[in-house]
């Protein structure tokens, strides 16, 4: 079976804000097994379904079928067993309502099949029949109420990608003239890992290549993000039908994750710096927010702490939004304010749910109302960074010590774009910069001193 996708200091750097995550009783049974909420579907703030993984103490995954879900925003749950038989396990869920729902499942040997309910999971009706008979599932999605799309690994040399255009009652396969072959080994990434705008669908594979359709699913290209890397993981969210970042690291390490950007849909990549040493990294884009995107990673091989970043502006500046213990980073947005994440494999894992109201600085791609330090930890000096928008006014930086003490008030003149910060003036610790112009625009910054 395909398996699923299993310091500080850095955190620290970054601007936080007034939103967090708040674990909610999700609650799987205490029987010794690990229970990982791994895929989500969001409905509206109300409704959520969700895919579930369960393993054993040696982390190998365990049939379970149970669907879960939410009508009161997470306050209560209720886990439904899909009437299956046999080692199955859930791969992705796609949700059309509180009501309507699809779950795709696979077995260890490598068969799928869709499930699909219509009255909350009262009852359930098995959607495929042989469709996809010898390949993992890798993804499902609904375009519109009765047009899906589902993805599994190859099987005769090709994509096994089946579209449907009643429900689900009937699936047509995609003829392999319609798809770019596959190289050597090349399978698709399991669960949300794909990204949708409009018509238009991306998704990677597991040789750092990017699929895309234009047409929900028909015909196909692909682009190489990096398919010298070997066998690789990865993850592709597009902002809009252009812009777009790709996450990628080695399988089955999960660690030391690079970092691609689009601006032509998918056509070319080229490495972007985010975060180093990151690992356990999932990307998913903020509808109605051009840019926005939130990261939830780790820091090195630990397991311990997961560290949720937002940005506006394509990662040119990130925000933390908070710090976690005990998540499995699988982070999913419906809207600004609409937002899971999904619990760590622990018997007693739950979810978490945010509780914030992301925002846009309203400028256009590319601008920025932001302050960059660099390097940050500083030993000696260090470069503060000013937005273009704030060139042209005085400035006042003020420099704080951890305990809000004000240690430092200087001007900048107009039309000055950078100055130079003496870390040697500084004990070893944390300190606020604040620059604030005459235009009363107020930009803060974490600056870590390590000498």
């Amino acid at each position: 079976m395909k398996k699923f996708i299993f310091l500080t200091i850095l955190g620290l750097m970054m601007n936080s804000v007034a939103g967090q995550f708040v674990r909610m009783p999700l609650a799987y049974p205490n029987d010794g097994y690990f229970y990982s909420p791994e895929s989500m579907s969001i409905v509206d703030q109300n409704h959520v379904w969700v895919a579930t993984v369960k393993r054993n103490s040696a982390a190998l995954v365990q049939p379970y079928y149970q669907a879960a879900n939410t009508s009161d925003g997470g306050n209560t749950w209720q886990l439904i067993q899909i009437p299956a038989t046999g080692d199955w396990s859930l791969m992705d869920v796609a949700a059309q309502s509180e009501d309507v729902c699809y779950y795709f499942m696979d077995t260890p040997t490598g068969n799928s099949d869709i499930w699909k309910t219509t009255d909350g999971g009262t009852t359930w009706a098995k959607k495929t029949t042989s469709e996809f008979n010898g390949s993992w599932g890798d993804f499902i999605h609904l375009f519109s109420n009765d047009t899906l799309i589902a993805l599994a690994d190859p099987t005769n040399g090709y994509f096994n990608i089946q579209l449907s255009n009643d429900g689900g009652d009937t699936w047509s396969r995609v003829p392999q003239s319609n798809i770019p072959p596959i190289l050597p080994g090349e399978m698709g990434c399991a669960g949300k890992s794909f990204s949708v705008i409009g018509n238009t669908i991306w998704f990677p594979s597991y040789k750092g290549r990017c699929f895309k359709s234009i047409d929900r699913g028909l015909h196909w290209t692909v682009s190489d993000v990096n398919s010298a890397g070997g066998f690789q993981y990865g993850n592709v969210c597009f902002s809009d039908q252009l812009h777009g970042i790709f996450s990628l690291t080695s399988s089955p390490y999960l660690f030391n994750y690079s970092y691609y950007k689009t601006d032509d849909g998918g056509i070319t990549w080229n490495p972007i710096s985010i975060l180093q040493n990151t690992s356990n990294s999932v990307i998913s884009r903020i509808d109605g927010i051009i840019g926005g995107f939130v990261l939830a990673t780790r820091f090195g091989s630990s397991l311990g702490k997961s560290y949720i970043y937002y940005t506006d502006d394509f990662f040119s500046t990130m925000t933390l939004l908070d710090s976690v213990t005990n998540s499995n980073n699988k982070i999913f947005f419906k809207d600004a304010s609409t937002g899971w994440l999904g619990g760590s494999n622990l018997p007693d894992s739950s979810i978490f749910k945010f509780t914030g109201v992301l925002t846009s600085t309203g400028f256009s791609p590319g601008e920025s109302v932001h302050i960059k330090i660099t390097p940050n930890p500083s030993n000696t000096t260090a470069l503060l960074t000013l937005p273009t928008k704030v060139i042209n006014d005085s400035k006042t930086v003020k420099v704080f010590n951890v305990s809000g003490n004000l240690i430092a008030n200087f001007s900048i003149s107009p039309k000055v774009s950078n100055i130079e910060l003496n870390a040697s003036e500084y004990p070893d610790g944390l300190y606020i910069i604040r620059v604030i112009s005459n235009r009363s625009t107020v930009m803060n910054a974490r600056w870590m001193i390590m000498h």
